[in-house]
């Protein structure tokens, strides 16, 4: 049946009857030989008229709309923890996720993976809430694991939150949350007092507010009882962070080159929880430097008597 086809095909697309006549003394090798090539020539034209009519289709698609942006939302987020949270403390996070932070330089061993067969990210510091991570938890996630958002990226299906985790369970981290912001009000207020401390009405304003990240309250008051302090302003809560998140950069302006010298030799000698990430900037014959503290805040300082 094969070299009967065969012969039909070459008959009336390759060959002329007289040169068919000689194939047919051929000897079996030589048919199979042949019934190769008019195969490798029939699925060579098949493939070209497959090409010809849907070439296009075969071409690797580009990430569609939805994956970059939950990409943007995913790096944005990454980039963010990867700066703005502390060594030390365990990062709960989605596979993707964790496999981002890894890739930016954050240690493998502070990353707590969330899958299906992973239990609750009990012992975390952070929770990254992910559309896999809420998946995963449904609404124990705000109510029982991570109260708090210091930071969020994104919109809709592709928001990406980093939350705080609730140590000791939730009433306990409340309680302990609300006991810190009584403390950062009355500590506030008495730096307002501090003639030492020059500074802007809003500035004030967050100070007797309670705004402020104790690890600035406690660095403030050592810095003005050493010398004057030009505040320029508190910031740096985090992008999207929900209310009451505390701010953790303080910037001040050092007048003189003296004095930037005393201010960073002071700033490096702290040690942790104290010890601060420093960026000063110039402006021609006046400096600024940021201070700015870890996330996540940490509540309790000024009770526990934390000095500079």
């Amino acid at each position: 049946m094969i070299a009967t086809t065969l012969r039909l095909w070459l008959q009336r697309h390759v060959l002329p009857p007289h040169a068919l006549s000689r194939l047919r003394t051929r000897s079996h090798r030589g048919l199979a030989l042949i019934a190769v090539l008019a195969i490798i020539v029939a699925g060579t034209a098949v493939a070209t008229f497959a090409l010809s009519r849907g070439g296009h289709a075969r071409t690797v698609p580009q990430s569609s709309p939805p994956l970059l942006k939950a990409a943007a939302s995913r790096r944005q987020a990454a980039d963010w923890v990867a700066a703005q949270v502390s060594r030390g403390v365990i990062v709960a996070c989605d596979p993707l996720m964790c496999n981002a932070l890894q890739q930016r330089g954050f240690p493998a061993a502070d990353l707590l993976a969330i899958n299906a067969s992973s239990g609750d990210p009990l012992g975390s510091g952070i929770v990254i809430s992910t559309t896999a991570v809420r998946s995963q938890l449904g609404p124990r996630l705000a109510t029982v694991y991570a109260p708090v958002v210091i930071a969020s990226f994104g919109t809709g299906t592709y928001l990406i939150q980093v939350r705080a985790a609730a140590a000791g369970g939730i009433a306990t981290y409340r309680s302990a949350m609300q006991a810190d912001l009584l403390a950062r009000e009355v500590a506030g207020r008495q730096l307002n007092r501090n003639s030492g401390i020059v500074m802007p009405s809003s500035a004030r304003a967050d100070l007797s507010h309670g705004r402020v990240d104790a690890r600035i309250l406690i660095t403030l008051a050592a810095l003005a009882h050493r010398f004057p302090v030009q505040v320029v302003s508190f910031s740096d809560s985090g992008p999207g962070a929900g209310p009451g998140v505390p701010l953790r950069m303080l910037t001040v302006n050092a007048p003189s080159a003296g004095y930037l010298s005393q201010l960073l030799a002071f700033l490096r000698a702290q040690r942790p929880p104290l010890r601060a990430l420093i960026s000063p900037h110039s402006h021609g014959n006046v400096s600024t430097v940021q201070i700015e503290f870890t996330a996540p805040s940490l509540p309790g300082l000024l009770s526990t008597g934390v000095s500079a």
